[in-house]
């Protein structure tokens, strides 16, 4: 039998608990690590979501510590391959592209970039930046052999900058129930999920809240998330909106939820508000959650992967997420048409078990690795 291809893997895990953490976690507890030799350079920064993209001590020093590792790593482990994760702003890029420059001066491994975000790295990120960043993004992206994306179009993000790019929607194991069918009885649970920024939508739920509530008092709201870099700002907003719509006794915040917490939260939710204005949006895994658990998703048009991933009317709706009258609209429909609420989830369940499924988004990303290796 000849030997396995040796893969490492550079990125970092939960907490905190964001989608490229959350993602990547489930990248290492694959099938990856039956096919391939698997080394793991850990790059985590197990503080809160505020520090993501600071420039301070600790971060400088993750940083330095995880290029120092990779160097070790690659002449000791003498990798095939090297999958490196890539942030769409200049400090995490800086971190990401000497990653990149290392393994590639360093070792003839195979260079797999993965960008978790949508269009802001080529139109925002790169398109602005001065002649010296640019530069560098240029010279870094040049040693890559090939670019994952979320969808075909924003293929274009790498063109002219990697030797190749290729596109595939995330996907995730989701313990939902494959006919379960939510009760009609009792108060309709309306949920947001998600880091509790402004920009992904947690004020905007909240003045929803406020339209459902009139319409349709029974409605009760759970939220779960922490609250990001924003907190202080958000959270006086947040408190204000909910004493102007007398939402009180009618909404529970639930923090950060994970295992039992988490599949608890799903399978009590009737319907899924997640609003995301978020810039570096991409294929957020919330919404394949809430598909693989049949539940009704209200989201973004326009934001990242958002469209490519609900057929809007058929298992979910697309909505301006800065439009809370739009967002509660829809959720007002839902609320009264018990059927619509159950054909929509079903579809969803159906399209997560078409495109969203862990085994589908591993298979993608082996057929990626093994191109590459090809080469």
């Amino acid at each position: 039998m000849p030997a396995k291809k040796k893969i490492l893997l550079i990125g970092s895990l939960p907490p905190p608990y964001h989608g490229s953490n959350v993602y990547f976690e489930g990248l290492l507890d694959s099938k990856l690590k039956d096919k391939y030799e698997i080394f793991h350079v850990d790059i985590s920064d197990h503080r809160g979501l505020e520090n993501l993209t600071r420039l301070d001590t600790t971060n400088v020093k993750l940083a330095l510590k995880g290029i120092l590792e990779l160097r070790s790593a690659l002449g000791q482990f003498k990798p095939d391959l090297v999958y490196i994760p890539v942030a769409s702003n200049f400090l995490p890029f800086l971190r990401d592209g000497l990653f990149i420059l290392t393994a590639a001066y360093f070792s003839n491994a195979k260079i797999v970039i993965h960008l978790h975000e949508g269009s802001y790295f080529r139109e925002e990120f790169y398109g602005k930046s001065n002649f010296i960043v640019k530069k560098f993004i240029k010279h870094a992206l040049s040693k890559v052999d090939t670019a994952i994306v979320y969808t075909r179009g924003l293929e274009a993000t790498f063109n002219g900058l990697v030797k190749k790019v290729v596109s595939f929607l995330n996907g995730k194991d989701v313990d939902g129930p494959v006919e379960y069918v939510r009760s009609n009885t009792g108060a309709i649970k309306i949920a947001y999920i998600g880091n509790l920024f402004e920009s992904k939508g947690i004020l905007n739920f909240l003045r929803s809240a406020i339209i459902i509530s009139s319409s349709c008092p029974e409605a009760r709201f759970i939220v779960a998330g922490t609250w990001g870099a924003d907190k202080e700002k958000v959270n006086r907003e947040a408190e204000r909106i909910i004493a102007e719509g007398r939402l009180e006794d009618k909404i529970k915040f639930l923090g950060s939820v994970t295992g039992d917490e988490l599949k608890d939260f799903y399978m009590s939710t009737d319907v899924l508000i997640f609003p995301s204005m978020y810039l570096y949006e991409g294929c957020p895994l919330i919404i394949i959650d809430a598909l693989g658990f049949g539940i009704p998703v209200i989201s973004s048009k326009g934001i990242g992967a958002i469209p490519e991933m609900i057929s809007d009317g058929v298992d979910g709706f697309l909505v301006d997420p800065a439009n809370p009258q739009e967002i509660a609209d829809k959720a007002v429909m839902l609320i009264n048409d018990p059927h619509l609420r159950t054909e929509i989830g079903k579809a969803g369940r159906k399209k997560y078990e078409e495109e969203f499924t862990k085994e589908k988004n591993i298979s993608n990303i082996i057929r990626t690795f093994e191109d590459a290796l090809s080469i």
